[in-house]
């Protein structure tokens, strides 16, 4: 530990020497006047500018270590929805889907607290956390995230804080009327599709009941997609391709096309009433649905017992595979529709009142949350008479000949696939705080609060399966139920494919009892699945916190300092079986968690803008609700009892807790120019891996395997930032500017598959972006690129292999937009996503045990903006 002090000191200190090496920045402007000695908060200025001075103003004024994104930035640049926009945020890293972020991690950790306006808000699933993607960015005024935590902060984050902040009535100064129509096209699915959102807010005073406020605010979007996945299928083990040697095989080629479209649609309503000056009242509701519609089209070739004489070659110096030719290979077909949808709705009313020194706040709020999935569409079968493979290329190459893949009589129908799995959550919350002003003293303020929260989650009526196989069918006997693949150029032309063959058509795929009839198939979809896969979770939290905001007499530093308890209360509820009877049994476990959470922040002004921050702090995140169900599955083996296994959630896990040191130095040149650099470190205890012990059930001995707390972790790294507008170059150059970061992590946690340390799951050690920005007169532009290092996707265990970890290679992002504003009512923008057609790679331990591939769309869009 006190190394790891040392460290963050030593950095802190050259941090220093950075910030002050950096003050050439600080160019004097054209009043003459040095920009070091003008207040930020005196310089008026609009557009990209005025959202970097708020962006900064929120850096610099939080007690906390905070990055934020106000609204400027998620409109100026080409972010679809919130994941993306968080993407341009040190130490954030986000992952990929559909062409568009997907995931979020603070410093390598996806455990966060998730907010709406200061509430906690979620998605529903397994996890806890709000899935950013459902959000358009057009939403929100702004997103600050919570690096350290303070007492007044909802416990649950781990790798910190996001707050989501929406527009209201009151930000305005009066009528506000906004509204944007955008169209765009993906070059591989080559369609175009709508987006538009509106604001309209108002406020106005009385004589008699002071001043109200009404906002309405809504977004549409829909986006046509297309994203072309290639896989090598798992690694094996073969001993028969060299004579006397044991060389590693991939499990064939999957080479899938999905495309559809991606819907959001976003409302907000918020009402505003001040009486007076000291009491206000709000009430607002939010709502959010996000679609994801998706047909794919997979096929998948697997190697046979057979292949063409001297076609194996290794790659050089390993056992691994390069190139072959099997014959008479294994084909399936798979065709599917698969749907999804969230819809969260969060309701709050409350109020704030203030007299003298006095202010106290009541919130009262419910949320509640829907995600469903849905999967059908037929398989087919057959047989490939060879099928080529080489693993050499960056992309590998595969080709089936001998076999026409269009001739609908070479398939046979396999099944047909169905299945849905739905999860319920709901939230109701009550918080009262209070925060007392002192006239002199080292203590400046006192501040106090609760917050009662009982949350539900759930998954009934759990994974509905009903597979159901299909015999004595060709694909030529049902030709209105088939057709070609619609997608060409896979991949945008990287590499060799297999190219067009035939595919299901999925006209009939969402009528899937329909379409089981048509196939003969009479056994009814099941109203419910197994009940060993459905759980419950009840849980209750009360906390109240005490915290106190200090400044010294005569010297330049503040901070806060307080304590939070936090008592959790949880009930789960599941099922187990009960081999000996063949019944199904309920289980119903409760458990009740006390945790203390100290925090402080300290702020030292070492010179007029130039700061030195220190932040420690305990927080914690409660597992997910599917590792915590307390459903067991027996598998009792009757002829060698040795075998018998189980496999169970662990309702007795405990959170995840983390122990934060914060160390930064941010100087503040000009309104829109600073420069920093933050070190951090991390020591994480409960990580969650599966282990396996024998237990008794119903007098017979079992190996269960159940998720348990033993994996420990240590994160630490440092963030650096920059940013500036170069107003001191003369006349049109003076529109440029900069926007710079870079992050490193390190971190490592045992695997127990592995049987040694890991990084974290999906972080990157490196990860930077680079803005470049224009804003001069009307004209303005953004290029953005978002880059990241090889990261950790996975661990696996395969049979006659052993374990292998799954890396995906470092891949940068490009996204670009240029703006015209035609007057002070209307404005034009031109905007480009994926501009680099990025193509993303992982394998296997080591490249010459390739895994997948994946291509998105690039996307081209034009937007008109309206303000009035």
């Amino acid at each position: 530990m006190q190394t790891r002090l040392k460290h963050l000191s030593r950095l802190g200190v050259w941090a220093l020497m950075v910030a002050e090496s950096a003050s050439s920045f600080a160019q004097t402007d054209n009043s003459g006047v040095d920009a070091e000695t003008v207040a930020l908060d005196d310089i008026l200025v609009v557009g990209k500018r005025a959202s970097l001075v708020s962006a900064q103003e929120i850096k610099r004024d939080k007690m906390e270590i905070v990055d934020s994104v106000v609204a400027d930035d998620i409109n100026k640049l080409p972010d679809i929805n919130v994941t993306d926009a968080l993407s341009r945020i040190t130490g954030v890293q986000i992952l990929r889907d559909r062409g568009e972020g997907a995931g979020v991690a603070i410093r390598g950790l996806t455990q966060m607290e998730t907010l709406l306006n200061g509430r906690e808000v979620f998605t529903a699933g397994s996890g806890r956390t709000l899935d950013f993607a459902d959000i358009p960015s057009e939403m929100l005024t702004g997103i600050d995230v919570y690096k350290t935590s303070s007492a007044n902060h909802i416990e649950g984050g781990v790798g910190g804080t996001i707050d989501l902040r929406t527009h209201r009535p009151f930000d305005f100064d009066g009528r506000q009327l906004l509204g944007s129509a955008r169209v765009i096209h993906g070059d591989l699915v080559d369609k175009e599709e709508p987006q538009f959102s509106t604001l309209l807010s108002d406020r106005w005073k009385t004589e008699s009941f002071g001043e109200f406020g009404a906002l309405v605010n809504f977004a549409y979007q829909r986006r046509a997609w297309r994203e072309d996945q290639k896989s090598a299928g798992n690694p094996i083990a073969r001993s028969n391709i060299i004579p006397g040697q044991s060389v590693i095989v991939p499990n064939g080629t999957s080479e899938t096309t999905s495309l559809g479209y991606r819907e959001r649609t976003a409302s907000s309503l918020v009402l505003q009433w001040r009486p007076s000056d000291s009491l206000e009242f709000y009430a607002e509701g939010n709502y959010a649905e996000f679609k994801t519609l998706q047909d794919s089209y997979q096929i998948n070739v697997t190697p046979s017992s057979s292949f063409v004489a001297g076609s194996p070659r290794l790659f050089p110096g390993t056992n691994d595979l390069q190139s072959i030719s099997w014959t008479n290979a294994p084909i399936s077909i798979l065709s599917f529709a698969r749907d999804t949808v969230d819809r969260t709705g969060q309701a709050a009313v409350g109020g704030s009142w203030n007299k003298g020194a006095l202010t106290l706040k009541a919130d009262l709020s419910y949320t509640k949350s829907f995600n469903n999935l849905f999967f059908s569409g037929p398989v087919f079968s057959g047989r490939a008479a060879q099928f080529n493979q080489d693993l050499s290329g960056q992309v590998p190459a595969t080709s089936v000949s001998g076999t026409d893949l269009l001739n609908p009589a070479n398939f046979q129908y396999a099944s047909m696939a169905y299945r849905t799995r739905p999860f319920n959550g709901e939230l109701s919350t009550a918080r009262l705080d209070g925060d007392y002003q002192l006239s002199s003293g080292f203590i400046k303020s006192v501040s106090a609060g609760f917050r009662y929260a009982k949350r539900r989650a759930g998954n009934a009526p759990g994974l509905i399966f009903a597979d159901a196989a299909v015999t004595g069918i060709s694909a030529a006997d049902r030709p209105s139920y088939i057709m070609a693949n619609p997608a060409d150029n896979f991949l945008g032309g990287e590499g060799g494919s297999i190219g067009s063959y035939r595919v299901g058509n999925l006209d009939s795929a969402r009528g899937a009892a329909g379409l089981r009839k048509a196939f003969g198939i009479t056994a009814p979809i099941p109203s419910a699945g197994s009940p060993l896969g459905i759980w419950g979770i009840s849980e209750e939290t009360q906390a109240g916190y005490l915290m106190s905001k200090f400044e010294a007499t005569g010297f330049p530093l503040d901070g806060n300092i307080g304590l939070r308890a936090v008592q959790t209360s949880e009930s789960v509820t599941g099922s187990q079986s009960a081999p000996s009877t063949g019944s199904v049994l309920p289980i119903n476990i409760d458990s009740t968690d006390i945790d203390y959470l100290p925090s402080l922040n300290l702020r030292y002004q070492l010179m007029k803008g130039l700061y030195l921050r220190g932040g420690i702090s305990k927080s914690i995140t409660r597992q997910n609700f599917d590792q915590l169900s307390p459903s067991l599955t027996l598998i009792r083996n009757t002829v060698t009892p040795s075998l018998n296994q189980g496999s169970a959630g662990n309702p007795q896990l405990k959170p995840i807790r983390s122990d934060n040191f914060d160390l930064a130095v941010e100087k503040y040149f000009n309104p829109t120019t600073s420069v920093y650099i933050t070190g951090f470190l991390k020591q994480v205890d409960g990580f969650v891996s599966t282990a396996s012990n024998a237990e008794v059930h119903d007098g017979f001995t079992y190996q269960v395997s159940r998720p348990q707390n033993d994996a420990t972790a240590t994160i630490n790294g440092f963030e650096v930032g920059y940013q500036q507008f170069y107003d001191f170059l003369p006349s049109w150059l003076s529109g440029f500017g900069t926007q710079a970061n870079y992050t490193y992590i390190d971190s490592e946690t045992p695997s127990s598959i592995l049987g040694q340390k890991v990084p974290l799951q999906n972080l990157s050690k490196h990860s930077y972006n680079l803005i470049g920005m224009y804003e001069k007169g009307p004209f303005s532009a953004r290029v953005a690129y978002n880059w990241r290092d090889t990261f950790l996707s996975g661990v696996t265990n395969i049979v006659g292999v052993g374990a292998l970890p799954i890396y995906t290679n470092s891949y940068g992002w490009l996204d670009a937009s240029v703006g015209y504003r035609i007057n002070e009512h209307f404005s034009f923008t031109i905007e480009g996503m994926n501009l680099l057609n990025t193509l993303r790679r992982s394998y296997y331990g080591v490249e010459t045990r390739p895994q997948s591939v994946w291509v998105n769309d690039t996307q081209v869009g034009a937007t008109m903006t309206v303000r009035l």
